[in-house]
C-alpha cells in the first residue's frame, strides 16, 4: 500500500512539473509577441506557444488516465463502482486537461450515476459526447446512462442509433463488439426488434472477424 501511495504521488508531482513548464513556455512565447499589434512572427510564435501548451496538457492527460486504468484492473479490480469515488478527482483533471480523453468521461458518468448523482452523471456523459461527437464508446455510454438511469428511451435510442454511423471511431473491434451488444439490447427493450435484428447480423460479422484475428473479448465493467 506504501508503494501505491509513492506511485500516486509521483504521478501527482509529475502532472504539476508538466504542467508548470506548459505554462513557463506558454507564457515565454506570449512575452515575445507584440501587445499592440501582432506581425507574423509572432502570431507564428503565439500559435507555436498553444501548440505547445495543449501537447503538454494532452500528455499528462494520459499519464493519469493510464496510471488509474491500470489501478482499475489491479489494486481496484473487485471495487464496485459506487464505491469508487475516489478516482473521481484524476478523472475529472484528466478531463479537464484533454476533453478528447473519452476513457475518462465514460468511468466517471458511470461513477456518478452509481452514486446516485443521476443527474450529474448524464450531464458528464453528454459533455463527453458533445466533445467527441464521432466516439462511439461515448455515444453508447450516454444511450446506456439515459436507458437505465435517465428513464429516456427516445433519447437513449438516439444515441445508439448515432453509434451506428459509419463515421464513429473505436477504440479496436472488441470495442466495438461490446458497443454493438449493448446497442442491440437497448433496441429490444424499446420495441425496435428489426433494428435489432441488423445490428445482431452485424455483430455476428465482427464476431467472425475476432475469431479470424484470435482476439478475446473480454466484459470487464460492473455496470
Amino acid at each position: 500500500m506504501e508503494a501505491l501511495v509513492n506511485s500516486r504521488s509521483l504521478t501527482i508531482v509529475l502532472v504539476i512539473a508538466l504542467l508548470s513548464l506548459a505554462l513557463v513556455g506558454q507564457a515565454g512565447a506570449d512575452a515575445l509577441v507584440p501587445v499592440i499589434e501582432k506581425s507574423g512572427t509572432g502570431q507564428a510564435i503565439e500559435r507555436a506557444g498553444f501548440a505547445y501548451l495543449t501537447g503538454v496538457r494532452t500528455y499528462a492527460a494520459a499519464v493519469l488516465w493510464n496510471r488509474l486504468d491500470g489501478l482499475l484492473h489491479n489494486y481496484y479490480e473487485g471495487v464496485p463502482l459506487d464505491q469508487q469515488t475516489y478516482i473521481m478527482p484524476t478523472l475529472n483533471m484528466a478531463i479537464m486537461l484533454d476533453p478528447q480523453l473519452t476513457p475518462p468521461y465514460y468511468v466517471a458518468s458511470w461513477v456518478l450515476a452509481r452514486q446516485g448523482a443521476v443527474d450529474e452523471g448524464l450531464a458528464l456523459a453528454a459533455r463527453g459526447v458533445e466533445n467527441n461527437p464521432r466516439s462511439g464508446l461515448l455515444r453508447v455510454n450516454y444511450a446506456q446512462l439515459l436507458f437505465l438511469f435517465g428513464e429516456d428511451d427516445a433519447a437513449a435510442v438516439a444515441q445508439a442509433e448515432a453509434a451506428l454511423a459509419a463515421d464513429v471511431v473505436w477504440t479496436d473491434i472488441v470495442e466495438q463488439h461490446d458497443s454493438y451488444a449493448s446497442v442491440r439490447a437497448i433496441l429490444l427493450k424499446a420495441g425496435k426488434g428489426e433494428r435489432a435484428a441488423l445490428v445482431e447480423k452485424e455483430i455476428e460479422r465482427i464476431d467472425e472477424e475476432i475469431d479470424r484475428l484470435g482476439l478475446v473479448v473480454e466484459h470487464d465493467h460492473d455496470h
